[in-house]
Order: C-alpha cells, then structure tokens, then sequence
C-alpha cells in the first residue's frame, strides 16, 4: 500500500494560541496512524490536552500493536490510556482543570481502514467524486438533528452547534465511536480535519480542493480558504490519497454508504470493497 499524505495546523485569524495537535505515524512497513486533535479548556490547557493524548494514544497504540494485539483492541485500549492521561494532568494541576480535547484516529493497513473518534473533529473519505463525512459530531446540536429538530443548514449557524457531550478527559466513563474496518481502492482520499476547518467551508469545498490537488496543495489551500471565510479558530487538516495499488479481477467496488440508524449515523459501512462476483 503506498500513501501520499500531508497535514498542517494554522493558528486562524482570531486564536492567540493553537490548542490543536496531529500526527502522522508510521507504525510497520504496511501500517499508517493518523490523528486530529482539537483541544479545549483555554491556553496552557486545551493545547496540553491535544498534545497529550494524541502523544500517549500514539505511544500506547505502537505498543500494543508491536505485542501483535489486533487493531480494534488497540484503537480501544489506547484511546481509554490517553483519556486518563489527561484526566490525571487535569487532577494534578489546578490550572489545567476541565481540559479536554476532540480526537479523530485513523489506522490505515492493508487496504484497510478502522477509525475511532471522539468529539466534533471530522474524518471524510471521497470517492468516485463523492464525498462521505465517516464520523459523528457528539455535540448536542447534532443530536437535535438526528431527532429531526433542526435540518442541517439550520445547525450550520447555530450558535451553540461546538458544544460538547462527548470529549477525551472529560470523565472517566465515555464510549468512544469505533468503526468496523472498511475496504479502501486506489483513490480514495481521506480526509481529517478540526471544526476550525468545515465549520469556515463546505464538504463540497472540501471535495473539489482534495480531487483536483495534490494532498500538499490542497491543504495549502483549503486553510487558506478557511482564513480568506474568517479563520475563526485554530485550522488543522490532513488529507491522505491512497495510490500505487490496482484492484483484482475478482474484486468489485461499491458505492460508499453511510447508514442512518434511528436518527443516528451508524457505526457500520456498506462493504466498500472486494466482494467477488
């Protein structure tokens, strides 16, 4: 599996400080983490908060999956380390209480993808000139249109559409959003970013700038544009393009498909890949 990826993080227009982290990891010679990190609770905090777990996930994860302990496990045990990694700094020093962050994983391997998540940071895969958010935001506004009480544009502007009900080190109990793996073909492009990003441009935004550039340019530009619409908060982006692989006869690509469950978006994907004809 070959991967063309780039990321950065601009500080935006209005922040006096960046309290987002990301990481791009290499784990083997075949496997790829990727994170975006929004971090909360104010300067000395929010920043600390981002850096730390994304830090302790990474560390943990390389751990685990050098002892062969395989990925779900790992995605879950590492993002419950970095949970009281956090929560332990917090305790720990006064100034630091009620710090927490966003937090959007993905681990690429063998033409694989399993992400887990937390918070209202996003992981897009595009596709056949598609676009797909893979990721839920845990904000309460979300929750208002899953039940059908606000309608998507109205969530858009809504003034309390950034709070919370779901964030690393806000309490020791939580459930982190765990995908089962998906298939992944040449040209895919995924796509992770904080809300600084699509709360200043649309997913078709996002789309035509990560289909028509390379990963480095897009990203170039797409923070740009988000600073040229007001740059409002922090802007961390990642985009990774899958390349350098050529699908068997034997394997059929299907449309990507989020199922809608209840309101809710579900954890599970339609098979995105390799089912033989």
């Amino acid at each position: 599996m070959k991967l063309i990826y780039a990321g950065k993080s601009d500080k935006g227009k209005l922040r006096k400080a960046n309290e987002d982290f990301f990481a791009c990891q290499k784990i083997n010679s075949d496997e790829y983490l990727f994170v975006v990190a929004d971090g909360m609770g104010g300067h000395q905090a929010g920043d600390v908060a981002s850096k730390l777990g994304t830090e302790t996930f990474v560390h943990r994860y390389y751990e685990l999956r050098e002892a062969n302990t395989p990925i779900p496990e790992a995605l879950k045990e590492s993002i419950s380390r970095a949970n009281e990694e956090i929560l332990e700094k917090a305790t720990a020093d006064l100034k630091k209480r009620g710090m927490g962050t966003t937090f959007s994983a993905v681990v690429l391997t063998d033409m694989k993808a399993h992400i887990v998540h937390v918070g209202d940071s996003r992981i897009y895969i595009t596709r056949d000139n598609e676009i797909v958010r893979l990721t839920t935001d845990h904000t309460f506004v979300e929750k208002m249109v899953e039940e059908g009480r606000l309608t998507e544009e109205e969530a858009r502007d809504h003034p309390q559409k950034n709070i919370l009900y779901m964030s690393l080190g806000a309490r020791q109990s939580f459930a982190p959003e765990l995908s089962e793996s998906f298939n992944l073909k040449k040209g895919d492009i995924l796509v992770l970013c904080s809300d600084g990003l699509n709360n200043m441009v649309t997913d078709d935004q996002i789309k035509e700038f990560v289909t028509s550039h390379p990963p480095q340019k897009a990203v170039e530009k797409l923070i740009k544009l988000a600073n040229e619409n007001g740059g409002l908060d922090n802007i961390t982006l990642l985009v990774i393009l899958v390349d350098g692989y050529k699908i068997k006869s034997s394997e059929k690509t299907e449309p990507i498909k989020i199922v809608k469950q209840r309101g809710k978006i579900a954890s599970f994907f339609a098979k995105l890949f390799s089912e033989e004809k």
